[in-house]
């Protein structure tokens, strides 16, 4: 799904801050803290994360600041974040074994990609189970000057299965002895002016994203395999945009056979592939649907580039009275893994898009262009 990285939202943010602000911010008033706070939490990810930075208000100039760490980055336990969980307003309600109401997140460093901004941040993250309902209130708390910046998001689940193909059992590794012809088991998209439409019922979200990624080895002259995949990416979709299935109550994201294809082979074109080798197979399939929030649409919109003459537009923030800038909201995550038909493993053996890259057909057969 096409979420913006870290480092470009930070970018963003401050150039706003520094360039496009007229009347919210004076960028000559004293030299004042103001934190920007990065928080997209999604409840099947194994680490949350939250990304809390510095940025300042003064006559200094911002690029050469950015690239200090400690202009951006508070210092070892100058922030604590936390997050608290309600249901009808009342904290601390039961929960099943290993979920908690309250969420200390712990800090931590990475190395981000170097950019306009110093490549080592500071970050708070935690390995806690989230709910996948209920209202979190995130805490950002300075220590040293006890300034406590609050935000407030409802958690949301995933979609749920559909019991359509690709979306529903059995998952990879199928048994043995089923049908390698069946499309509810082994999904096939390789007819090329066939639309296929991969189904799925919707949750609370207000932005929705599918992506394909198909798995497979490149078989070396030493009998020895790489393991790579290429992704097929559907892009956000409003869910407004979506087209609804009424009789079954379900959303779909359309395609193309011919535009599968033809975007796997620009991706696999991208990727430096080396064609000494045995030869290279498909030999499964990864999906994933994502949803987000009205609050991150919002977000988007707000850091889109302005195409407007003024060059003017406020700073986003749902943070209690404007206190931080940044966003804190929830995302979501389900994936399965299906095994793909012998029928569409042949076809990238011969297709045009992607015959020229050795692909085996289903019997290691190395078919190539026409």
């Amino acid at each position: 799904m096409k979420f913006l990285n870290f480092s470009y939202l930070l970018a963003v943010a401050c150039i706003l801050l520094f360039s496009t602000c007229k009347n919210d911010l004076n960028i000559n008033a004293p030299y004042k803290e103001v934190p920007t706070i990065y928080a997209i939490l999604n409840p099947q990810e194994v680490i949350q994360m939250v990304r809390v930075n510095k940025v300042f208000l003064g006559e200094g100039n911002a690029a050469d600041m950015a690239k200090i760490s400690d202009s951006i980055n508070y210092q070892p336990d100058e922030i604590t974040v936390t997050l608290e969980r309600y249901i009808n307003g009342v904290k601390n309600a039961a929960t099943p074994t290993g979920n908690k109401q309250i969420i200390t997140f712990r800090d931590s460093v990475i190395q981000a990609n170097p950019g306009a901004f110093n490549t080592t941040q500071r970050v708070y993250v935690t390995s806690d189970r989230l709910y996948v309902n209920g209202q979190y209130v995130l805490k950002v708390t300075n220590t040293r000057t006890n300034k406590v910046f609050t935000a407030r998001a409802n958690a949301i689940d995933s979609i749920k299965p559909s019991g359509f193909t690709p979306f529903t059992a059995p998952y990879y590794p199928v048994p043995a002895n089923s049908n390698p012809s069946n499309p509810d088991i082994y999904p096939d998209y390789s007819t090329m002016n066939q639309t296929y439409s991969p189904k799925f019922y919707p949750n609370e979200g207000a932005l929705y994203s599918m992506k394909l990624r198909f798995h497979f080895f490149d078989s070396l002259f030493d009998n020895s395999k790489v393991y790579r995949y290429v992704d097929y990416d559907f892009g956000n979709q409003y869910i407004k945009d979506l087209r609804t299935i009424q009789s079954y109550k379900l959303f779909a994201f359309d395609f193309k056979g011919v535009d599968l294809f033809s975007s796997i082979g620009y991706s696999l074109s991208k990727m430096g592939l080396d064609n000494n080798i045995r030869g290279r197979k498909m030999y499964k399939m990864q999906v994933f649907a994502y949803t987000t929030t009205q609050e991150y649409i919002d977000y988007l919109q707000f850091t889109a580039p302005s195409l407007s003459i003024a060059q003017s537009k406020p700073i986003y923030s749902n943070f209690d009275n404007r206190d931080a800038m940044g966003i804190f909201t929830f995302r979501t995550r389900h994936s399965v893994y299906k095994e793909m038909s012998s029928t569409f493993i042949s076809t990238f053996s011969f297709n045009p898009s992607t015959c020229m890259y050795k692909f085996y057909t289903s019997a290691l057969v190395l078919q190539g262009c026409p």
